[in-house]
Order: structure tokens, then sequence, then C-alpha cells
């Protein structure tokens, strides 16, 4: 394990270490990951609600167990390579279905990450993705 560690870093934050085995060792785990899948539920909950809202009737989308991430298959014939420039310039950003297919397959389709982003700005960010995907309508 030392080696391993030794190969991944040399420069160890040693107060975070210690912070992070207190906690451990207090028992706060178990309590801390009730909150954490709240509050993961709720940003999932969220995106739904939000592609729902705008992306209802040009797209369908999973709604994952577990994870991190909704996977949104687009059906107006968007190229979503296309849409990510697009997107970027509308501050949002996304992952493009090819970049999951070796051979490029998934063009109409992106994941989205609803973990690192509290509700009110998933609503936004889904918002801006329709704007740019309105750009791109065959």
């Amino acid at each position: 394990m030392i080696n391993a560690k030794q190969a991944m870093d040399t420069c160890t934050n040693l107060p975070a270490q210690r912070l992070l085995a207190g906690f451990l060792s207090g028992g706060h785990l178990k309590e801390h990951l009730v909150t954490q899948r709240l509050e993961y539920k709720r940003r999932k909950d969220a995106m739904n609600t939000a592609l729902q809202e705008n992306f209802g009737d040009i797209a369908r989308w999973t709604d994952p167990e577990g994870g991190f991430f909704l996977w949104v298959t687009l059906e107006n014939g968007v190229d979503t390579g296309e849409l990510f420039e697009i997107a970027l310039a509308e501050g949002v950003a996304f992952i493009p279905g090819p970049a999951f297919s070796p051979s490029g397959r998934f063009t109409d389709a992106l994941r989205l990450c609803f973990a690192s982003t509290p509700p009110d700005r998933i609503h936004e960010g889904i918002a801006r993705l329709r704007r740019a995907a309105d750009k791109l309508v065959p």
C-alpha cells in the first residue's frame, strides 16, 4: 500500500488525513451518507423535472437508480457534437454521446451530471441547453 500511495503522489495533506480519520473513527460516515443520498436524489429529481419542462417534446432520458449522470437521447436530429460548442457559448457543458462509443455512435445522445450542481442551477442549465438545441433544429 505504501508503494502504491507513493506512486500516486508525494505530497500528502496530513491535516486532511487526520480530519478524515477522526470523522471515520467518530462514527459520522453513516449519517453523512444519508444526507448525501438525499441531496443527490434532490438534484436528480430537479434534473428530471427540468428535462421534462424543457425537453419533454424532443428527448427521452434515463432515471438512474444510482450514479451521478442522466443519459439523454435527442429525437429532433440534433448532433450533440455540434450542440456542444453552442451549449458552451450558452454557459452549459455536457459529454457528447460519441465519447462513450469506440465507433462514434450515439451522435444524438449526451450525458448530463446532476451531482455537482444545486437544483436552481440545474434548472437554469437545462433551459440554456434547450436554447442551444433550438439553434440547431434541422
